[in-house]
C-alpha cells in the first residue's frame, strides 16, 4: 500500500480480519478524498500485489460497466478459492499421512496428483526433500525459518516442504515436529502440526481440518464480497460516510 496506509503489506484474504479489509478500503478512499482524483488509485496499484485487491482497485479506476465488474470479481474469487481450497487439502493431507505413518512415496504421488497436470518431477522432488532432511540434521537448516508456507506457496514448494514433514516426522517421530512450530507463520499449517504432535487420530485429524478450512473459505469469501461493495462504491465516487455504513453491515464489530 502507500506510505500513509501500511495495510497493503500484510493483506492477505484468507488471514486478514474483516474489519481489517474494511479499513484498507476505507483508508483507498480517504486517500482518494485527499488527493482528489483517481490517481489515488493508480499509486495504490503500486503496492497492489493481492489479486483480487489488485483487480478491484484496476476495476474502480476503470470506465467498466457495474455488472462487467461484477462478473470478472466473481471470476476471480472462485479461481483463488479453488486454489486455496486445493492447498487446504494438500496440507490435510499430509497431516493425515503423518498420524498414520504413511510411506513418503505414496504421500507425494497424493499430493503431485492434485493439480492434474504434473507440476513436479516426483523422482527429484522426494530427493530434494530427502537432501533438506540431512541439511536440516546438520544445523545448516534454521527450524525457525523453514516452514514458512501457506495457501500463498508455489505448488512445487508446498509440496516439497510437505514432504519434508512427513519424511521428518517418520525418522525424528511426530513430536519432532515440535522444533518447527516457531517459525510456522500460518495458522492453518501449525494447527495441523500441533494435531500430529499431540497424538491425535487420523479420523478426527481430518475432520477438525477439513471443518477449519470450511470456514476460513467462508470467511474468505465473505471478505471478498465486502472488498467488492466497497470497491464499487470507490469507483461511483460515493461518501466516505456511505463506505462507513456499508462496511458496517458485513461486520460484527462496528
Amino acid at each position: 500500500m502507500s506510505e500513509t496506509s501500511p495495510v497493503q503489506t500484510s493483506l492477505d484474504l484468507v488471514t486478514i480480519p474483516p474489519a481489517g479489509y474494511a479499513a484498507y478500503w476505507l483508508s483507498v478512499k480517504r486517500l482518494m478524498d485527499k488527493k482528489r482524483g483517481p490517481e489515488a488509485l493508480a499509486d495504490e496499484l503500486q503496492f497492489a500485489t493481492e489479486p483480487y485487491t489488485k483487480l478491484l482497485l484496476q476495476a474502480a479506476s476503470s470506465t467498466l460497466e457495474e455488472d462487467t465488474v461484477r462478473r470478472m470479481a466473481r471470476n476471480k474469487a472462485l479461481t483463488l478459492s479453488r486454489d486455496f481450497r486445493r492447498k487446504f487439502r494438500l496440507i490435510r493431507q499430509t497431516a493425515c499421512a503423518m498420524a498414520i505413518g504413511e510411506n513418503p512415496a505414496k504421500t507425494l504421488i497424493t499430493l503431485s496428483g492434485a493439480f492434474g497436470m504434473p507440476v513436479l518431477d516426483e523422482a527429484r522432488t522426494m530427493e530434494q526433500a530427502q537432501g533438506l532432511i540431512e541439511t536440516m540434521r546438520a544445523g545448516d537448516l534454521d527450524p525457525a525459518v523453514f516452514p514458512d508456507i501457506s495457501h500463498l506457496t508455489r505448488p512445487e514448494e508446498l509440496i516439497l516442504k510437505l514432504l519434508f514433514f512427513v519424511l521428518w516426522a517418520r525418522r525424528q517421530g511426530k513430536t519432532g515436529l515440535q522444533a518447527f512450530l516457531p517459525g510456522v507463520s500460518f495458522p492453518y499449517l501449525g494447527d495441523a502440526l500441533r494435531l500430529c504432535i499431540d497424538g491425535l487420530e487420523e479420523p478426527f485429524i481430518r475432520r477438525r481440518l477439513d471443518a477449519q478450512a470450511s470456514e476460513l473459505l467462508v470467511e474468505a469469501s465473505h471478505k471478498m464480497r465486502m472488498g467488492l461493495e466497497l470497491a464499487m462504491a470507490v469507483k461511483n465516487r460515493k461518501p466516505y460516510d456511505d463506505l462507513l455504513a456499508m462496511a458496517r453491515s458485513f461486520l460484527l464489530d462496528m
